[in-house]
């Protein structure tokens, strides 16, 4: 075996021991239920009936739908409403998404939410200006990207206090997390949206989001890279366009992301102009 066989043998071991450390939740009822719908075909009445069997899940989807990251520029009253408005597609990608609050009790999930949200929605709004890129499978990266940061806060004590001073010494984040937990939420994340049945790329995408090397080594097919690329172009406008304190692990992702999606410095300004003033509605 060579050292970097053995190497990765270690490592995988490793994250072996760790996760058997870490309580995955099954996939929740509503979404395996919503799932089911989507396969068979399930029209608009039928979705919304779904939808409207669970009254926190009705309360959490109206809410976000009429929240300012989502930007609709109409108040939703109703489920009927926003499924005809918004279309099923939609509707499912937000499902899929608050499906995490049911599993957390931390007090930052409104703020984790927020933030996935707008990521999302920003995203969506990137993927227009590229063909071949699926807009769905965007804007699921973006809610669902961070979602190992959900179990980790729960199950680690101190978790919090790793991210907190990550940033302020402007380290890589899953470096800092592997360095005083063992595991990292790219990871724990990707083995959520594995269990939870997600597709395989959003699974890709979460495992490599903080994966820097993966623009250099082709390990990875081209759809993964340009969605991988899209998302880490929403997060640095995410973060640029609040004034939130930037990691320069970001900063290194969209020099590569700009470079692999042909990106040139007046794109990113201009894109930077239009996502503030989208934000800002």
């Amino acid at each position: 075996m060579s050292a970097m066989s053995a190497m990765s043998a270690m490592r995988k071991e490793n994250d072996e021991n760790v996760l058997a450390n870490i309580i995955f939740p099954p996939r929740p009822t509503m979404l395996l239920k919503f799932q089911q719908a989507q396969e068979q075909d399930a029209d608009i009445a039928q979705i919304t009936e779904l939808i409207s069997q669970d009254i926190s899940l009705s309360a959490a989807l109206l809410k976000t739908i009429n929240s300012a990251e989502y930007g609709l520029s109409e108040n939703i009253t109703s489920l009927k409403q926003a499924v005809t408005l918004l279309g099923i597609k939609q509707i499912s990608i937000l499902v899929t998404g608050l499906s995490l609050q049911k599993i957390s009790s931390h007090s930052d999930f409104d703020m984790f939410w927020s933030h996935s949200l707008q990521v999302a929605s920003i995203t969506a709004f990137i993927v227009q200006q590229f063909d071949g890129i699926s807009g769905e499978d965007a804007q699921l990266c973006g809610l669902f990207h961070d979602c190992g940061k959900v179990l980790l806060s729960q199950q680690l004590d101190g978790y919090q206090d790793t991210l907190n001073k990550a940033r302020d010494l402007g380290q890589s984040v899953v470096a800092f997390e592997n360095y005083l937990h063992g595991t990292d939420h790219a990871l724990v994340g990707a083995f959520l949206s594995h269990a939870w049945c997600l597709p395989a790329t959003i699974t890709a995408v979460i495992r490599h989001h903080h994966d820097i090397k993966a623009f250099k080594d082709n390990s990875l097919p081209d759809h993964v890279l340009s969605l991988l690329a899209v998302l880490h172009l929403a997060e640095y406008l995410a973060y640029e366009n609040n004034d939130n304190n930037y990691n320069n692990e970001r900063a290194v992702y969209v020099n590569e992301c700009m470079e692999y999606l042909n990106i040139t410095k007046n794109d990113l300004t201009d894109l930077q102009r239009q996502v503030k003033q989208r934000l800002m509605h």
